[in-house]
């Protein structure tokens, strides 16, 4: 009996270890991307700091994602909701001058990756505070 209990639970904790993914990402400056670490981005937040843009992103079905998502030239494997935003989505670029806040869901078991980034007067990124997954 013992047995089968101390095997039970091992084959618990391994299904949950197996389970577990990770929503990391951080900002590839070069290439103007958000980069997943491990998974590829399928649901995708960008929230201004001043809250005038709230974007989702998410991958339209059956695709499967990247897990490079480029805020230059967009992918048409994901539909786009907005609330509140400046943003004009026919020719998408981020706002001049504004700070971001990123957030992955993709994995819904997973902690939410986020990170922070700045843009210049032509609306490139300047500024991420992760750029690489270390």
């Amino acid at each position: 009996m013992k047995k089968e209990i101390i095997y039970i639970t091992l084959c618990v904790a391994l299904c949950l270890l197996i389970s577990c993914h990770s929503n990391s990402i951080y900002f590839d400056i070069e290439q103007q991307a958000i980069i997943g670490c491990e998974n590829p981005i399928t649901k995708l937040y960008i929230i201004s700091k001043d809250n005038k843009d709230y974007l989702y992103f998410s991958i339209l079905h059956p695709k499967k994602g990247s897990n490079k998502f480029n805020i230059k030239k967009l992918i048409k494997d994901y539909s786009i909701e907005t609330t509140r935003t400046c943003i004009d989505l026919q020719d998408f670029k981020l706002r001049p001058e504004t700070e971001y806040e990123i957030i992955n869901y993709s994995n819904g078991d997973a902690t939410s990756g986020k990170l922070l980034i700045r843009t210049d007067k032509n609306s490139s990124v300047i500024y991420a505070d992760k750029t690489s997954c270390k």
